[in-house]
Formats: C-alpha cells, structure tokens, sequence
C-alpha cells in the first residue's frame, strides 16, 4: 500500500538542553565547560525557579530535567498543547528503578513505597510531560538503545509528513548511576583510556510546520538503515538530499558520534574518509559527553550552530582546510553498535 506523504517543511522551533554544561543556555558555544573525569553527571537548573516545591521533592533528576527542559521550550514557543509527545530514552528513570530493586532486597519485598516504582518505567517522562501539558494526543516513548531518539525524530517527522500532527514535543532523555557506569566501563563502552567522559542528557525540542523568524532550522530529512553497504549509505544521502531540493556540494558540514573509543569511531571515520572526504568533520561528545542518548544533544548543536551562523573552532574533528562560514546545511550522523546508521539533515 502506497503511503502519501506530504511534503511539508518541518522546522526545529526550539531546543533546550540540560546536561554537563551550562544547563538551559547557550553559554556552551563560546565557553565550554572541560572535564577530565571518566563519569559527570549533569549540571541542575534551579528546579524551585520551574517548578512547586511539592513537585521537587517528590520527583528524581530525569523526571524534573525533563520537565523544565520541556516547559522552558513551550515558553519560548507559545505552543501549550503540541499535537504529540515523542520521548527517546535507553534507560529510561534508572536512578528511581536502582532504588525501588534496592528496597525490594532490604524489606524482603513487603512494605514497599510506591514512589520509586510509579516513576521507574521508561515512559514515565511522557505521560508526565503529557500531565503537565494537559495533552490527550499521540504520546509514546522509544527504547532502543542508542536508536531512541533517532526514532523518536523520524517519528515525529513521519507524522507530521502524513498531516496528522503539526506539531510535536520530541525529546531524547537518560540519567547514569554509579552501579551501571561500572558495568558499561567492563564493556569497555566507556572509560577507555582517551575517551570523552560518561555523561548524562536532557533535550526537548519541538517540531513544528511554522517558518517563523526564531526557529532554529528546518528539519530536512531522516533516514534509518540496519547493516546498509558503501553504495546503500551513498544512496540513503542522495536520497534524502534530493528529497530536500539540494546536492552533495550544498553540504557544509557533516557532524559524526566520535568520542575516543576507536571502537566506536572507526565506522565515522571510515564513513567519513569514503562519503565526505572534503567537508568539514564536526564532533560534540567531547563538550557533552558519551550516553544512549547523546545523539539528542549533537542535533542539538547542530541546529544552534545553524541558527546562530557560526561553527565553534572546538566543534571540528580536525583542523579543516577552509573553516566553515555561515553554515546553510549539516548532516548529523548516528552509528550504533556499527550496524544502524541514522541521519538527519538540517538546513538553516
């Protein structure tokens, strides 16, 4: 069955993070925060200047970042109602799911509160941004990994392309506890010798189909493909490109995942030596850190460098021939585990 999809521009109108810098600015771009620890855990707003005493006490860290990430960009955006909300997370509320597995061990499961319980699921953050927001519409939340927020975009993408929604709360959220940390570094997936530190995220955006004079870029284009070859991926951009009225040289830069594990930045590298070889290679994990859920963060970026016209000289890979000026178009791209290759194309 043939599917008609719109074309409608979708535009990023606005996009808050909460991480392990500077939280609820852009203060990063010009003075980054520099960290030499193996784990950093994100730094907090004033949640009490957000949100009701009650709600402090009775909520954990994900749930109340979440919370005054997303309210901060309704704010910004005047949208109150948005048509869906479209959460990411790998691990969803870990900190509260350690807790209430805690509790379970020492009561020898009798007398249990149920606080940590009711907030340990992964779709926790949804349906509580959807309280707080008083949305009754699409609302479902993506755990796949480091696949999340991917999915949770092209989602959000696919349905305001159908007309179903014209506009959508997308975030992409994931905490790290100590426990966990421990075991992600036997794995060798962080704490390598050289590697950007393990970090935490927080980022809401949303989607809309207005082209006003503050939002930060269009959202041009999303593909996702499982174990795809050198002429599929060559394909996958080409595609989505033509999709969006530009060609390979309308490029300005390209925006890869490496963060020092050459575990994880061989297939970047490898794709960027094969596809890009001439754009500038632009990096953010070693500003915001390595998680599930980074990805978040590096569109994030992506689009405030696209609004602001500038690329950070500390945002590139390497040292390009001629540094980028006035970006007009970056591709994002998001390997994991070497096998799902997502990307997505921005577009001043």
């Amino acid at each position: 069955m043939k599917v008609d999809m719109q074309h409608r521009h979708i535009y990023i109108q606005a996009a808050e993070q909460i991480s392990i810098q500077q939280p609820l600015s852009e203060q990063w771009m010009d003075e980054p925060i520099r960290y030499d620890d193996a784990l950093v855990k994100a730094v907090n707003p004033a949640f009490r200047d957000y949100l009701a005493p009650n709600d402090v006490r009775r909520m954990g860290n994900l749930m109340k970042r979440a919370l005054v990430a997303t309210l901060k960009v309704l704010d910004e955006t005047g949208v109150r109602h948005p048509d869906a909300i479209i959460t990411g997370t790998s691990l969803g509320s870990l900190d509260y799911s350690e807790r209430f597995l805690d509790a379970m061990v020492e009561n020898g499961e009798q007398t249990l509160s149920p606080t940590y319980f009711m907030q340990s699921t992964h779709n926790t953050v949804g349906s509580t941004l959807s309280i707080y927001t008083k949305n009754n519409g699409y609302n479902t939340t993506y755990s796949h990994g480091a696949l999340s927020f991917s999915l949770a975009m092209l989602d959000a993408w696919m349905q305001i392309r159908l007309g179903r929604i014209s506009t959508a709360l997308v975030g992409g959220f994931d905490e790290m506890v100590d426990n966990y940390y421990e075991l992600l570094a036997k794995t060798g997936y962080v704490g390598v010798s050289g590697m950007v530190p393990c970090s935490e995220v927080t980022m809401s955006m949303l989607l809309n189909t207005d082209a006003s004079a503050d939002h930060l870029c269009e959202l041009a284009g999303i593909s996702i493909s499982h174990r795809p070859d050198n002429d599929g991926l060559k394909l996958q951009v080409e595609k989505m490109l033509q999709e969006a009225g530009l060609s390979w040289t309308d490029l300005s830069a390209v925006m890869t995942g490496i963060n020092g594990n050459d575990t994880n930045d061989e297939p970047y590298h490898q794709l960027v030596r094969e596809l890009f070889p001439d754009l500038p290679h632009l990096h953010y994990k070693h500003i915001f850190g390595e998680n599930h859920t980074s990805s978040a963060l590096g569109i994030y970026a992506a689009a405030h460098c696209l609004k602001r016209g500038v690329i950070p000289q500390f945002m590139y890979a390497e040292p390009p021939a001629s540094p980028c000026v006035s970006p007009r178009n970056i591709l994002f791209v998001n390997v994991t585990n070497s096998r799902d290759y997502s990307f997505v194309l921005l577009k001043k």
